[in-house]
C-alpha cells in the first residue's frame, strides 16, 4: 500500500515564535517528526505542508519532500486542519496522479514519538471496518468534576456530580494527544473527515509520548526528555 506521512507546519505560533523550527536538543523541532516517519516500515512518502520558505528548506534538509507552499489563507489561526490535508492531497492528485491508499498526520510539536507506534497504527487500520486510528490517552482531569462559572460562581458541571467522587466511579474517557492520525483515504473521500464511524484507539500509557508542544513549560520537558530518550527508550 502506498502510505503517505503528511507533517502540517505552518509558520505563524502566538505560544513559541516559529515553533517547528526552534531547536529542542540540538535539532529543529520539526526534524523529530521527519525522522520518526523515515524510520518507519510502512511510510513510503514524507511530505511537509508549510507556508514557510523557511520551515521548507529545512524540513527538506531532513528528508521531507516540500511539493508545494501552502496558501495563506490555509495557514492562519482560523484555518482548519481538514483544509490543510484536503489542500496537500488535491495537490498531489491533480499535479501527479498520485493518490496514497493511508495517510498518517504527524504533527511537529508530539517530537517524542516512537517510529512503532506509526507503524501500529497503520497496522490497526488494515480490517475493512475500521476508518482511522489515533493516539489517545485516558484522560487524568475528568470532565464529571469540573464546573461551570456563571455569573462569578461555580456551578458544577454535571447536576449528580458528587456521584463521582471517588476517581474509581468516573466512567473511562479518551483525549487524542496529537501525535498521530493514521487514516484511509477512502474515509476522507466517503465522510469528508480523517475520522469515520469505526475509530480505533491506540492507547499510550507512557506519559512521555503524550507531549503536546503549546508553550515553554512542555519545550523544557521535551527537551528534557529528548536528552534522555536511551533512559526511555524512545525509538
Amino acid at each position: 500500500m502506498n502510505v503517505l506521512a503528511l507533517i502540517p507546519a505552518r509558520a505563524g505560533s502566538k505560544g513559541i515564535k516559529l515553533k517547528n523550527i526552534q531547536k529542542i536538543n540540538g535539532k529543529p523541532l520539526i526534524a523529530y517528526s521527519i525522522e520518526a516517519a523515515k524510520k518507519s516500515k510502512s511510510v513510503n512518502r514524507i511530505i511537509v505542508s508549510t507556508d514557510s520558505s523557511k520551515i521548507a528548506k529545512i524540513a527538506k534538509s531532513f528528508g521531507a519532500e516540500i511539493p508545494f507552499l501552502r496558501p495563506k489563507k490555509l495557514s492562519s489561526d482560523k484555518s482548519s486542519g481538514i483544509e490543510t490535508i484536503v489542500h496537500a492531497l488535491d495537490f498531489l492528485k491533480n499535479s501527479e496522479s498520485y493518490e496514497p491508499d493511508i495517510v498518517v498526520i504527524l504533527q511537529p510539536t508530539s517530537p517524542i514519538r516512537s517510529s512503532k507506534i506509526i507503524d501500529k497504527s497503520i497496522l490497526m487500520l488494515k480490517p475493512k471496518k475500521i476508518t482511522s486510528v489515533i493516539t489517545t490517552m485516558k484522560i487524568k482531569t475528568h470532565p464529571y468534576q469540573s464546573f461551570w462559572k456563571k455569573s462569578g460562581y461555580l456551578k458544577p458541571f454535571i447536576q449528580n456530580n458528587l456521584e463521582y467522587y471517588q476517581r474509581q466511579k468516573l466512567p473511562s474517557l479518551y483525549y487524542p494527544t496529537g501525535s498521530v492520525y493514521s487514516f484511509k483515504i477512502s474515509t476522507l473521500r466517503k465522510f469528508g473527515t480523517i475520522y469515520g464511524p469505526n475509530i480505533k484507539p491506540l492507547e499510550i500509557e507512557d506519559d512521555y509520548f503524550n507531549i503536546d508542544i503549546d508553550t515553554p513549560l512542555e519545550f523544557f520537558l521535551a527537551e528534557q526528555i529528548l536528552k534522555n530518550q536511551k533512559k526511555f527508550k524512545i525509538t
